[in-house]
């Protein structure tokens, strides 16, 4: 039945979310077209409008995400949807657990899309070998590559945003258990929430940096000006496991939480 209800809840909102994906594609397509045939001062101008256009629909996609699951959540499980919902022959974890998945497949597919989105637009042959050469001090400091770098760097900011759409869940569930201004307690629960996360993973470097002393003197030495771009490895590392750690623990959470539902 999980299946099922997985099914119901990506296609509820992928009908949705397709409009601005395929938006920011094909925005895309026509900056890369207008940009690589600016021959005359009307081109150029395409160009920018279409270029502007494609970075508000790459946001767009962003803002739309959380507040679309945000509202989704909230009126299919606690609004007047959530009397058919609650109804259903399914264990009510199935209910929670069908729209976190929900979350983290549109999450992943956005992700794709912005990073597609991104190279039809603006990569080329050229601006990728100087996009490497920027990064290659960086990336013989880390003994790592320019490419393994942008790939660590968008799966930190994925689960960042995977986060904050958590706390929002969270912050709905909780706010929903008062009787009173729920929408208020539920957009303060959630914030809290996301600082409280937020205070977990700084808590967690200072932590680090206690123990490893370069890293502590890279970041609090006043001697030290320039920071050590060496110590970045084992605080995205410490990061990544961080969030996955916190994610686990806010989904057994939200679960035990949402046993008890209190309809509008």
């Amino acid at each position: 039945m999980l299946n099922k209800l997985l099914k119901y809840d990506l296609k509820s909102n992928f009908k949705f979310m397709l409009i601005f994906y395929a938006l920011a594609l094909f925005f895309a397509i026509l900056t890369k077209i207008c940009f690589a045939h600016a021959t005359n001062l009307a081109i150029q101008i395409f160009a920018y409008i279409f270029n502007g256009t494609t970075i508000a629909m790459i946001a767009n996609i962003l803002i739309n995400n959380l507040m679309r699951l945000w509202v989704y959540f909230k009126t299919n499980l606690y609004a007047d949807e959530g009397y058919l919902m609650h109804t259903l022959p399914v264990p009510r974890k199935n209910l929670f657990t069908s729209k976190f998945l929900t979350g983290l497949i549109i999450l992943i597919t956005s992700t794709i899309v912005i990073v597609a989105t991104t190279a039809i637009a603006w990569l080329t042959p050229e601006s990728f070998e100087a996009l490497k050469n920027f990064l290659a001090p960086m990336a013989e400091i880390l003994d790592s590559t320019a490419t393994e770098i942008i790939i660590l760097m968008i799966i930190v900011v994925f689960l960042e945003v995977f986060v904050m759409l958590i706390s929002g869940y969270i912050g709905i569930i909780l706010g929903y258990k008062k009787l009173s201004n729920r929408t208020g307690w539920s957009i303060l629960f959630g914030l809290i929430c996301y600082v409280v996360i937020q205070l977990i993973i700084l808590f967690g470097v200072f932590i680090l940096a206690g123990i490893n002393p370069k890293i502590g003197n890279s970041l609090f030495s006043s001697e030290q000006l320039i920071p050590d771009i060496s110590v970045l490895r084992p605080i995205y590392t410490l990061s990544i496991v961080l969030y996955l750690i916190i994610i686990a623990l806010s989904f057994v959470l939200s679960q035990k939480w949402f046993k008890k539902i209190d309809l509008d």
